[in-house]
Order: structure tokens, then sequence, then C-alpha cells
């Protein structure tokens, strides 16, 4: 795995096999707050102190769940943060990320690395930062995993390309994450494909497109139908 800089100053990870990027290049940081945790309508609901549960599907280096999880103990509000990662990171590398990225939270930081480093020796780990943040992560294929049924006020679809990953981006998969949702939730991803909107429609999914950050023109929202 290669560090590399990104646009605004943030890093990420450059996969060489895959030849594809942790976050987007052209910003880490602007991706994880625009894309993510605001479009998905969560750094309103931890600014109003709403607990909130959260899942992600690509944990990678954790920058998304540190960046959510900073908000929420900004907020005082409690957070639940699930996700599922296949292919866990060097514990090393992560810190080094997160530390670059939130260099004012370290202790979140270091947290978070020691968490991807548990759940490279075993299936599950289950992490209390303090007494309102918990993190769930499980090393698993997400799309064989088994999700808990209208639990979630949000998901980050924040996988890998469709091109590498393209399980994650299917109507089978999407209605899976359709029925772990609450009723009013969102769905937030970087991904606006015809094929993957196709998929949306197919697994009762309401979207919109949205204005992307720099150097993606459209990012986009769902809703259950």
């Amino acid at each position: 795995m290669q560090l590399i800089e990104t646009d605004d100053g943030s890093y990420t990870l450059l996969d060489p096999d895959r030849q594809e990027t942790y976050h987007s290049k052209f910003g880490a940081l602007t991706e994880s707050d625009q894309v993510y945790l605001r479009n998905s309508g969560m750094h309103q609901r931890l600014q109003a102190q709403q607990p909130t549960s959260i899942l992600e599907i690509g944990f990678g280096t954790g920058f998304n769940f540190v960046h959510t999880a900073n908000h929420a103990l900004k907020s005082d509000c409690a957070l639940q943060y699930t996700a599922c990662e296949f292919q866990p990171v060097n514990r090393e590398i992560a810190l080094e990320l997160l530390i670059h990225n939130v260099p004012h939270a370290k202790t979140l930081c270091v947290f978070t690395a020691d968490a991807i480093h548990q759940i490279s020796s075993s299936e599950q780990a289950t992490l209390f930062f303090d007494h309102q943040t918990q993190l769930n992560l499980h090393r698993v294929d997400a799309h064989q995993h088994s999700l808990p049924e209208s639990s979630f006020d949000a998901v980050y679809l924040d996988a890998f390309s469709k091109k590498n990953n393209p399980a994650l981006w299917s109507t089978d998969f999407l209605c899976k994450l359709r029925q772990a949702l609450k009723p009013d939730a969102k769905l937030a991803t970087y991904c606006v494909n015809g094929e993957f909107r196709r998929a949306l429609n197919a697994a009762g999914f309401r979207f919109r497109k949205l204005p992307g950050p720099k150097g993606k023109r459209e990012v986009l929202v769902a809703t259950p139908d």
C-alpha cells in the first residue's frame, strides 16, 4: 500500500494491485465529509444529539469512522458504528494516515488502528471508545454477511468500484441493505453510474443525485421506497 497526499492536503492509500485509491485523490477529507457525513444527514443528526446507528460497507483505513465519530464526540451524541471489511489494512499505515488526517484526535486514531489490527486475526470485534461510542467491526465478505433488519440510520456505501468488487453494487446486495435500513434512513455513496442506479430501483430505493466534491461532478443519496 502506498500513502499518497490528496488535493485537499489529507491522505489516502493507493492499492497497487487494484490500481484504486481508498478515498478520492482529489480530497480524502472532503469526500468523507461531503459524500458521507453530510449527504447522509448524519452531521445534522449528530449535532441534534440523536443517537445514531451507521453501517459502512468497506471500512478500509477507518477514516470515515474517525471523521464521523469525532463529530459525535464533539456533539456529545451516542454513536453505534458497524462496518464490514474483507481485507483489513496494516495497522501502522492506517495509523499514519489517520494521524495525518485528524491530528487533533490522536486517541481516536489509535483506537481505530488497533481495531483494524484486531480484526486482522479475528472475524469480529466489538469495541467501545467511550460510554457512547461503539464500533462493531466484521472481517467478512459483506455480500454474504447477515445484517439485522431495520437497524441503521444510514449506510456509507464506500466499497471499491464495481470493476474490483461487483457483488457490492448488485441488486441482490442492495436489497439486503434496504432491509437493514430504518424507514427514514439514507444510503450515501460516490457511485452514480447507470447500472448502479437501475440496481437501486430494482432493490426498492428512490435516489437523487447531488453535486459532488472536486473531481466528481455528481454523487448519490438513496432512500427506501
